[in-house]
């Protein structure tokens, strides 16, 4: 059985595949260090600390982000699978004692089998009062009842051991992405209605234990060339931090509507909060998410224009991707350049991907649209 990458998150993945990979390998290698300033899925972190024998840093607001490189950026080396054995075992033992085990379970036989509008008002009311904030917050929404338990025994069950303990936690992540009943981003689950029940049915019906165990496995064959790290940060102020020969990958927010709206769900599981939750998203309250300042009409250019201010005063080289045309927040690959031009000899190129409109762009609602996306290629002056 094939299993998903995460739902999408941002067009990194195809842009590997369709150009920028070729672009790092040219420029990385030239580099004492990679850093990447909005790592998100950490796909592009994770690329080069896997490809290149240079140290990696990765930086984002979010702590899931964190989690997902620091599973590779911490070793240089494939992880030993018997730890997947003894996090298994703990975890099931942990499961098969739980009190709602048998009625969660139960629940689940019913999946297919019974009107799914009356399984989710079940899942719900089962999960409501949960003690596990995974559970009373997502359980008969994002996932099922057993799926939230097995999500918070498994979290329970991690080892100790740093890299161990953040390899198996974005194994979690990633296998929750995988099964959140959702259409694509976690910002709102499906409907257990005529329409969509049968999206919430199919993503209840997956075996997370099962994926998870094949994540672990998946993340810890791959390793870092050289061991790199992770920090939970705004952009900026990393980048007041950053050396001459650093190679600093920028990929800044370009919509509207901050991002951790859309990934609060991975967010919880990272972090492992006692959440609070309303709305029909299920989010925490906003001001407990972390805002952007790229993600504010009225201050994303400003933002930009100090970052790069700030790159070029640390003697930086960047790569820079943006949207060609214009994004929601202001900002379009031509004021990027233009800004890029006061403080760098700037080298451009285009490639062609798909990008996700989070809710927020300016032409149409449409999930996913094709994009001409800008590669600037920035050396100091």
């Amino acid at each position: 059985m094939g299993y998903r990458r995460m739902k999408y998150m941002g067009s990194k993945r195809g842009m590997l595949r369709n150009g920028l990979g070729e672009i790092l390998a040219e420029k990385v290698p030239q580099s004492a260090r990679f850093v990447d300033l909005f790592a998100g899925s950490s796909a592009v972190a994770r690329h080069v600390a896997e490809h290149f024998p240079v140290p990696v840093l990765a930086s984002d607001l979010q702590s899931y982000s964190s989690v997902l490189a620091d599973a590779v950026l911490l070793r240089t080396k494939t992880a030993d699978p018997a730890w997947i054995e003894n996090w298994t075992s703990s975890a099931d033992k942990a499961l098969r004692k739980h009190p709602d085990y048998s009625s969660f379970l139960a629940l689940n036989d019913k999946i297919g089998a019974v009107a799914v509008s009356k399984v989710a008002a079940e899942a719900r009311m089962l999960c409501s009062d949960a003690p596990e904030p995974i559970v009373r917050a997502y359980g008969g929404y994002y996932f099922s009842p057993l799926q939230s338990l097995m999500l918070h025994c498994f979290r329970n069950a991690l080892p100790e051991l740093k890299a161990t303990h953040r390899l198996g936690l974005a194994a979690l992540i990633e296998a929750a992405s995988v099964c959140a009943a959702a259409p694509g981003h976690t910002a709102q689950p499906f409907k257990p209605n005529d329409t969509a029940g049968k999206f919430l049915a199919e993503a209840w019906a997956k075996d997370l234990w099962q994926i998870a165990v094949r994540k672990a496995e998946a993340i810890g064959a791959t390793h870092a060339l050289k061991k790199g790290r992770s920090v939970v940060g705004d952009a900026n102020r990393v980048a007041s931090t950053l050396k001459e020969n650093d190679l600093v990958f920028v990929d800044p927010p370009y919509s509207t509507v901050h991002y951790s709206r859309f990934y609060h769900v991975l967010e919880t599981i990272a972090s492992a909060g006692d959440v609070q939750v309303s709305g029909v998203g299920r989010y925490p309250p906003a001001e407990d998410r972390p805002r952007s300042e790229y993600s504010i009409g009225s201050t994303a250019s400003t933002a930009m224009h100090g970052l790069l201010e700030l790159l070029s005063e640390r003697r930086c080289r960047v790569l820079i991707t943006f949207p060609a045309n214009q994004a929601s927040n202001g900002l379009s690959g031509d004021a990027v350049m233009a800004m890029a031009k006061e403080y760098f000899d700037v080298d451009s190129a285009t490639i062609h991907g798909r990008f996700s409109t989070l809710g927020g762009n300016t032409i149409h609602r449409s999930a996913r649209q094709k994009s001409e996306e800008l590669v600037l290629s920035l050396v100091p002056r």
